[in-house]
Formats: C-alpha cells, structure tokens, sequence
C-alpha cells in the first residue's frame, strides 16, 4: 500500500470510530420544506432539459429564482451497472417533479449528525446519483456564473444537500450546483475482474467519475437554468476539497470548470496506491463477502444487497477504499501532476483553519479518537509515520512534557495535514502563471466550542450562513459570514476576490508567503508557523521519488 492513506478519510495515526466531517448543517431558511412547494399564485417553475421537462419549487418568499432538486444525472448505478461508469440519465416524458432532494449514497450512520442536523442518520440508497440547482434567474440569456459544489465526508460519507448553500449564494447571482456521488465500497472499490470487463482496463474511481459525469451535464444544461458553461467554479471542502484537487489532476476533467475553491484539502501532499495495490486490498471485501473467484463473481457481486456490502467494509479495518492510480483518470500521481505543471490552469482560493484536528477528539460530537497522551506516545506515532525524520519533525513540534502533549500534537497535525498542504497548491498555482488566494481561518466559537478553536469545517457555517445545533450566536458572526460570502461570490464571479467593501486580499506570492486572515481580524498576514512547514516537503520529496521507482 501507498506510504500515505488518503487524506482526509480519518486523521493519520488516530483510531477513529467515525469518518471525517461531513459538512452537514441546517434546512435552508430560504427553501420551503415539502408542505410549502405550491407557490401561492399556482405556477410552479419549469425548466426543459436533455433528459426531460422539469417542475422545482421558488427560491423563496420576496425573490426572483427557483430550486430544482433530485435531478437524475446519471442512470441509476444498480445491478449491471454497479461498479461501472456512470451512464446517461434516460429520458423522461410529461413533468418530472424536481421538489426533494434525492436519496444520499450508501453510508453508515455519521456520529456528526445529531450536532449538525439534529437527526441520526441519512436517507440512503444505492440509486443516488443525483444534483440540485439553486438559481436567481431561469432565463437562458442570463448567463450566470456557475458553483459546482462536491460535499466532504471522507468519500465515504455525506450529500449534496449538505451544506445547505443553494439558496444563500443563489441570492448573491450566482447558479449553485451540488451533487451527490457513489461514496466507499461503491465509490472506490477496485477488483481485477472489474478491471478486466473494463474499456480502460481499470476499476475503482467510480465517485471520481461521478463527479465528471456531473460536471458534463452541467456544460449541456446550466444554461438553460440562467447559468454560462463557461463559467464555472468547482469546490468543496475536506474531501470535498480533495476531490477538487484530483479533478484538477485528471486529464478527464479538463476543460470543464475555469476556478477552483478548496477548503480544507488538497491532493498536492498525498500519494495514492496503484490500482494493482487497491485491487489487492479488494480482494478483501470479496473474500469477507465469501463470493469465490471465477467467472460468475462479478453476476454475485452485482447481487449482493447494498447494505450488506457497506455493512461487510466497514467491519474490517484492514479494507483501504480510496482513489487509486490508474493510468486513465490518474496517468500519475496528483502531486507529480502539479510538481511537473500539468494540472488544470485555473484560478484558485485554498485555505485552512488554525485547529482543523481539534474537533476529531472533541466531546461536541459523537465518536472516540486516540491520541497520544504522553511524551513516548508522541515519539511513537511520529517514528510510525515519519520514520527516520521523526526526530527532525519533533524538534519543530516538540513537547518537553505529557502535560504539553495535545497541544504540539494537535498544531503539528494540522500542519501536516492541511496547511502545509493548502500553501504548497498556492505556491503551485503561483508558479504556472495563474492567480492563487490563500487564507487561515482562525475564529473561535463561544461556549463549548471555545475549547475547539478554529475548527474543521466551521468556516462552512458562515459561508452557508446555517449554524450547528448548539453554536453560541454572537453579533460578530454577521460580519464575519459578510466577508466570506462576499469574498467568495467575487472569486466565483471574477477570478478574484477582491472588490467591494472588503479589505483587500492579496494574490500568493512566494517571496512575499502572505495569505489572509479570515477571523475576528479579517486582513493580510504571514502564512503561520510556514518555516516548519520544510520539514514536511522533505518527507513528501522523499516519498514522491519512492514512488516513481
């Protein structure tokens, strides 16, 4: 297996008994809920696309747009289609109702939920590949720039409903897309029988190209909902984020979005297995689901009921489901693609948040996490993971007692884990020509969440303007949630996000490593703790040309 496990499925070197965040978060206030679809003078909206007609529902009461939600993408991937990749919606005829949201894919219960959604579980089903659209304007000659979004939760968890961004960013005049995709043992598994009946002679990367499939529709079909197909911006955020930056790796994606928003993930400081490598490991999943080799695995693979193979993954530890490189969608490693200049040239806003790993062993949700305790402890999991530069990363991040322990280990992880990652795909961005805006959120929350600082995923909160259950409101949040909407809409709408009211936000510059501070104090800043950040591009050298070998 590769030195690296995908980032962003659990924090490396943590014992974790749920997934990363899924970004999940409130109705939202501008969308009616089920009981209130029927506008009050009768005339639902309609748009006609390539597959058929549909009927959504008013943006909301006082403004001009409408939400179209649970539209089909892609043919339902059951059956024969399970493990394939993905094909063409079919047709419809009369009106399609395009009011709820469609099922999420197959996950198991997130411990996230009952604090961001007040619920326990989503509604799930194998058939999933669905996508909404929020827009202000449903005249075809509007030509609205366009929001792509792809949820976090590791890939092996979440929906295009969460976070609840359709309805606030559509009011500030752009056309908001998100989408669900095959998530887990239905996403990511790779078998040498699936690579065999495969065109391309590959498996896995199934919700990678999920993704694709959904920014194809968006090109033959944005228009018609007020949006320009010239004009789109994909993002995301955890592995929402991840993904962005492997579709911004892939040749398979090109040409089909002109920006890129990426908080909280990147595929720069990762290295993936090779397909050979993740179809061992399925071999896994196949042997636990007692299905034999032979001709007939696949027919019994395909049969196998949908619970029953999450259900089967997610009981053994050992089964690693993630991207692999399969000389198709990957011809290399991402990281190599951005070293050597070939990935997608586009403008870029990357950040991450001062405390990212706080809320993973947090009490706010629910789930265990370990971590070390003790100053052996923390010299262990550096030796596991670093190896023979486990001392040169402990001299950046040291703790000279068990008392001061959590906190080294949280900074470090962090680091490691985000914000040296967020400034390197600045630095690659800066380096091929195009414009890339770097940011540290840093706000922390009242009440409980003081004790988790600038946490993962918070920024969503205000960029949604949707709150978690338990969130301590303060005026300042009002002025906060301004500027990241406002700095945001103006990326997707120019390339930049300068303008208005804001301070200004300066573009990445190597010489100058500045990037913006997104807080109680909202301006320019030295990127943090960036002198340690050099020991982490030595271990990433050191594994790139390991990896070429």
């Amino acid at each position: 297996m590769a030195p690296f496990r995908m980032k962003l499925y659990t924090p490396r070197g943590t014992t974790v008994v749920f997934v990363l965040l899924v970004v999940v978060l409130a109705w939202p206030s501008g969308m009616p809920s089920q009981a209130q679809t029927r506008p009050s003078n009768g005339h639902a909206p309609r748009v006609t696309i390539d597959s058929g007609t549909l009927e959504g529902i008013p943006l909301g009461p006082g403004l001009d747009g409408a939400a179209f939600l649970g539209i089909p993408y892609a043919s339902e991937p059951v059956g024969a289609l399970r493990w394939k990749s993905p094909h063409l919606p079919p047709k419809w005829t009369g009106v399609r109702a395009a009011k709820a949201y469609g099922p999420a894919c197959p996950q198991t219960p997130s411990g996230w939920l009952p604090e961001m959604l007040g619920i326990q579980k989503m509604t799930t089903n194998e058939a999933c590949l669905y996508l909404n659209v929020w827009t202000p304007n449903l005249t075809g000659t509007a030509k609205l720039p366009v929001l792509v979004w792809v949820h976090g939760g590791g890939n092996v968890e979440g929906s295009g409903e969460w976070p609840p961004l359709g309805a606030t960013l559509a009011r500030e005049g752009i056309v908001v897309v998100s989408l669900n995709y095959r998530l887990g043992a239905f996403g990511f598994f790779a078998y040498p029988a699936l690579s065999a009946e495969s065109r391309q002679g590959v498996s896995g990367n199934y919700g990678h190209l999920d993704q694709v499939a959904a920014l194809r529709w968006v090109r033959r079909n944005i228009a018609r909902f007020g949006g320009d197909p010239a004009q789109v911006t994909i993002a995301g955020q955890s592995s929402g984020a991840l993904d962005i930056c492997n579709l911004m790796a892939s040749p398979i994606a090109a040409g089909l979005f002109q920006r890129a928003i990426l908080q909280s993930g990147v595929c720069v400081d990762s290295i993936y297995p090779t397909l050979h490598s993740t179809e061992t490991n399925g071999a896994l999943l196949v042997k636990d689901l007692g299905v034999p080799s032979g001709p007939h695995a696949l027919a019994e693979l395909r049969a196998i009921p949908a619970q029953h193979i999450l259900e089967t993954a997610a009981a053994d530890q050992q089964i690693d489901l993630e991207p692999n490189i399969d000389g198709w969608f990957f011809p290399e490693q991402p990281a190599i693609a951005f070293v050597k200049k070939r990935q997608a040239k586009v403008a870029v806003l990357v950040g991450s948040n001062e405390d990212e790993v706080s809320i993973f062993a947090s009490p706010i949700v629910e789930g265990k996490s370990h971590r070390p305790k003790t100053v052996a402890d923390y010299r262990q999991w550096l030796q596991r993971e670093f190896g023979d530069d486990a001392d040169k990363v402990f001299a950046e991040y040291p703790a000279h007692s068990d008392k001061e322990v959590p906190s080294a280990f949280r900074e470090m992880l962090t680091d490691f884990d985000f914000g040296f990652g967020a400034r390197l795909l600045a630095r690659d961005t800066a380096r091929i020509g195009h414009p890339a805006f770097l940011y540290h959120f840093t706000y922390v929350g009242a009440g409980k969440f003081g004790a988790v600082g600038a946490f993962h995923s918070e920024e969503n909160m205000f960029l949604s303007e949707k709150y978690w259950t338990t969130w301590v409101r303060r005026p300042y949040d009002q002025t906060l949630s301004h500027a990241i909407i406002g700095y945001w809409v103006r990326f997707i709408k120019t390339g930049s996000p300068n303008g208005g009211d804001l301070p200004a936000w300066p573009a990445y510059n190597p010489e100058t490593d500045l990037c913006q501070e997104l807080g109680q104090r909202i301006g320019p800043e030295r990127v943090p703790r960036a002198k340690r950040f050099d020991i982490f591009q030595q271990v990433l050298t050191s594994r790139l040309q390991k990896s070429e070998q």
